[in-house]
């Protein structure tokens, strides 16, 4: 969604930055009704021409800018609280252990967790994970959940 408006915005700026350019280099005249108007219109330019000339390559060369750079800011690097608390619950439920666990017990392993997971991977590295197999995201998580257990003195099967 913020990548559809943040290209809107940029080809909003592209085809003004077009717009101001043109009418700056004269190659667009605004029209006139008679010849008073006409010579409003050549103070007007000799006044603002050069501006709008500067002005409007400005704003053409962000607009190209903004269209050929992609946006790194597409999703946020910060993990939200509500990321979170998502993430705790889905640990908890996927968990037999710690559902059978005191759940004042649990809240808190799982809270560590969370906090190190999150302090160690991005949300774009967390998205990447997605895509890996249950094996491979044990190999990643079991040291960060063992930490956990052994905070809290906890003793597990391995």
């Amino acid at each position: 969604m913020t990548y559809t408006i943040d290209l809107i915005l940029a080809l909003c700026m592209l085809l003004s930055g077009l717009l101001i350019t043109l009418i700056g280099f004269d190659v667009i005249k605004l029209k006139t009704k008679n010849s008073v108007d006409e010579e409003r219109m050549n103070v007007w330019r000799k006044r603002f021409g050069n501006f709008f000339k500067i002005a409007g390559i400005i704003v053409l060369t962000i607009g190209v800018y903004l269209i050929i750079m992609p946006n790194s800011n597409n999703k946020p690097e910060n993990w939200t609280q509500s990321q979170k608390e998502a993430m705790k619950n889905q640990v908890i439920n996927s968990s037999y252990f710690l559902k059978n666990m005191n759940p004042d017990s649990a809240d808190l392993i799982v809270s560590c967790f969370v906090n190190k997971y999150t302090e160690k991977y991005t949300l774009k590295e967390s998205w990447e994970q997605d895509k890996m197999t249950l094996e491979q995201l044990k190999e990643l998580t079991s040291p960060l959940m063992e930490e956990c257990f052994e905070l809290y003195g906890i003793k597990t099967n391995k």
